[in-house]
């Protein structure tokens, strides 16, 4: 039986394949890995929350991630760090304080849209944040993750230049 991450690299790569590779946008996003139970406003990775943004970093190289967003939150911007140290890219923070949630995951998917047509896109987000990106970009309903247990959910979100976007849920 195939595992969530080879069933979502073959998914991947039969897409790139089937069509050419500018042809549409591919956005990856992520809620942030495990946080550490730190009593700390804004909690670092915990030690299984750094080895999944290891994992995380594996997915986006493979994939061939060329621009990355997080929050201002450290563990956001942590999940994203090997992936973004590995290709040399600088995390675009977009904070999600001074304004509602909805603004802020309306923003994101707009600046995806409007500066990254065509090319492959990693988001981390938060429990909240990362299933609305998704559902937006994909123009389907997805359920905000669960805040306590949920950290190994992964979407991806295919648009193409013409027609209807494609979701794939998955874990990693």
């Amino acid at each position: 039986m195939l595992r969530p991450l080879s069933v979502l690299i073959a998914l991947l790569f039969a897409c790139a394949c089937a069509q050419d590779a500018r042809a549409h946008t591919v956005v990856i996003i992520v809620r942030h890995a495990e946080k550490a139970a730190a009593p700390a406003d804004d909690p670092p990775l915990s030690e299984a929350g750094r080895a999944r943004a290891e994992k995380l970093a594996d997915i986006g190289v493979g994939a061939g991630v060329e621009a990355v967003f997080t929050s201002q939150a450290t563990r956001a911007r942590d999940t994203a760090a090997p992936l973004a140290a590995r290709l040399g890219l600088t995390p675009q923070v977009r904070a999600v304080t001074g304004q509602t949630v909805d603004a802020h995951v309306k923003s994101v998917a707009k600046e995806i849209l409007d500066s990254h047509e065509g090319k492959t896109v990693l988001v981390v987000g938060h429990s909240n944040t990362a299933p609305r990106i998704a559902a937006i970009l994909s123009k389907q309903n997805i359920p905000d993750l669960v805040d306590a247990t949920e950290f190994d959910a992964l979407f991806v979100v295919i648009i193409p230049k013409k027609g209807a976007p494609r979701l794939i849920r998955s874990k990693y």
